[in-house]
């Protein structure tokens, strides 16, 4: 079908693709029957081996607003730049193609920037596990060190004016964009890593003007194991995730606002790699725990630095980056758990009332998940409370 070129979209929607078949209809049914009509897909085929270009180009005859692109494999970075380069939309959204989003997203998002009049509108999301044995299925993203979008400013903010956003995860996939604004702001080409969204969230955070939040979640965030995201990924490729760190912090400090975000800087740094240091093969651990070392060495002697968004648990942690022999009290750590989960094991077989008292401990936990359900839920009513009013 002919496209319009002389007519804007409201929102061009960028989706970079590489071997998710078994998911990517999914992903783009989701966009496809948004309320918000106006709008482009652009579907950018990353030299998928397996039948995803077949599907990009079906779905591009069936629809005059999908776009396909076919290039080369080059990695997400370049395929997302190429998408935002092509976009005509007045504002530009992204969305990973392994993902899926709720039908009222970006009528929602587009809605609260028009009225706000800002470069940045961020929505909430879910993370999403396909089976019960991988955790809750379908809940409402919390950030680690406690930073909640639901508290952050009604309205139009600057980023200056809520410097703890810089702390939350960088899902740059839950925003929509001006298109004025982010096609001065490209992804490093960083191909193969891992969280390569991390220094475009910096650089975009350090750029915006005014930014605003839709405090209700659209996105499912998909987290299942050997999936082939930044989250199942293994082996030497997490270590690109402390060279991304690198970049963040460059351009942090090239912006001029170091010291308005270093605090929130900072603690997004420790979660977006603890997880992914912990996990990596031992023989890129030393190495991963260097990279580390260096970053945090920016705070170390640092007087002024309060570590206003760390925990107790975090400060701890942060002991093996900032200490001597730190990677030396981390592998005594590390021992030192794996001997105690193996003698609560062992207890558990030996002693009835130990594994009962365990049993109550994971009720307990149990309780926590079913209180995480019921905001869920409670968040699902205020929508459909939402769409009756309308």
């Amino acid at each position: 079908m002919a496209r319009n070129l002389k007519k804007k979209p409201k929102v061009s929607i960028v989706v970079p693709i590489y071997k998710v078949e078994r998911y990517l209809r999914e992903c783009v049914d989701s966009i496809l029957k948004q309320t918000l009509k106006d709008i482009e897909v652009i579907l950018v085929d990353d030299g998928s081996p397996d039948k995803c270009g077949e599907i990009v180009d079906e779905y591009a005859r069936a629809d005059k607003r999908v776009i396909a692109i076919h290039q080369e494999n080059s990695g997400y970075s370049k395929a997302v730049n190429r998408g935002i380069d092509l976009a005509r939309g007045e504002y530009i959204g992204i969305i990973e193609s392994d993902d899926w989003i709720d039908d009222d997203m970006y009528e929602s998002l587009y809605k609260n920037a028009k009225k706000n009049k800002t470069d940045v509108t961020k929505g909430m999301f879910y993370v999403y596990r396909s089976t019960k044995s991988s955790g809750a299925q379908n809940t409402v993203y919390r950030n680690p060190n406690g930073v909640d979008l639901r508290f952050a400013p009604e309205g139009a903010f600057s980023p200056e004016e809520w410097p703890r956003i810089m702390a939350f995860h960088a899902s740059i996939w839950s925003s929509i964009y001006k298109a004025s604004f982010i096609k001065k702001i490209k992804i490093p080409d960083t191909e193969g890593a891992s969280y390569q969204d991390f220094p475009f969230m910096t650089e975009v955070f350090c750029k915006a003007k005014k930014i605003s939040v839709v405090k209700r979640p659209f996105v499912h965030w998909r987290n299942d194991e050997n999936q082939g995201n930044s989250t199942s990924a293994k082996g030497e490729k997490l270590l690109f995730m402390a060279k991304n760190s690198k970049t963040s912090l460059q351009i942090l400090k090239d912006s001029g606002k170091y010291d308005i975000f270093k605090e929130s800087f900072f603690v997004h740094v420790f979660w977006a790699n603890y997880d992914f240091f912990n996990r990596i093969d031992r023989k890129y651990k030393r190495t991963y725990h260097q990279e580390l070392s260096d970053i945090f060495s920016e705070i170390k002697d640092d007087k002024d630095f309060r570590f206003q968004y760390f925990s107790t648990y975090e400060n701890n942690m942060m002991r093996f980056f900032l200490e001597k022999n730190g990677y030396t009290r981390y592998r005594v750590k590390t021992f030192l758990h794996n001997i105690k989960l193996r003698l609560i094991k062992l207890a558990e077989t030996l002693l009835p009332s130990y594994r009962m008292t365990r049993f109550l401990k994971d009720q307990n936990f149990d309780i926590m998940f079913q209180n995480e359900a019921l905001m869920d839920e409670v968040l699902a009513l205020r929508r459909e409370v939402d769409k009756l009013k309308k």
